[in-house]
């Protein structure tokens, strides 16, 4: 009977973990697409300047009280204007800097972070729609822009 095999023989460097590790990655198997990454950085774009909208109007919300003509307990959560103000003054800055974040370096830490700031920002727009019903859906509908570009073709970036 022989012990023949085709595979490497025991203590070979292939058994080596460290061995393994030290051998260059495959090549993805799809390539980035320029016109595609455009998306990405779409994304980013408009994750910061969605935060900066969603500032001012918290801004607004805290300096004015009789700006919004509806009243307070017409809202989704009962609260007050101030409370809403500050929410929207927060999270449009963490949005702003989440943006920045994805256009100068487009880390993955950075559009993970985009994607959950533009969820809770559709969340929490969704109980401002009574107040300002344009406003709100129009933001809606930019953070599922940009789900789709940070989610789809966000990881164009680091490979480009």
């Amino acid at each position: 009977m022989s012990q023949t095999s085709s595979g490497p023989a025991a203590g070979s460097s292939h058994d080596d973990p460290f061995t393994r590790l030290a051998e260059p990655l495959p090549t993805p198997a799809r390539k980035p697409s320029a016109a595609w990454q455009g998306w990405a950085y779409f994304g980013g774009a408009v994750m910061g300047a969605m935060g900066l909208l969603w500032a001012l109007a918290g801004l607004i919300a805290l300096v004015d009280d009789g700006y919004y003509t509806l009243r307070e307990n017409s809202l989704l959560v009962a609260s007050s204007y101030t409370t809403w103000g500050w929410v929207h003054l927060i999270g449009g800055v963490v949005a702003a800097i989440t943006g920045a974040a994805i256009l100068w370096g487009g880390r993955p830490w950075a559009r993970t972070l985009g994607v959950v700031v533009a969820v809770v920002s559709a969340v929490v727009n969704m109980g401002f729609v009574r107040a300002t019903p344009v406003w709100a859906l129009l933001v809606i509908a930019l953070d599922v822009l940009v789900i789709f570009a940070l989610t789809v073709h966000g990881w164009e970036i680091d490979e480009g």
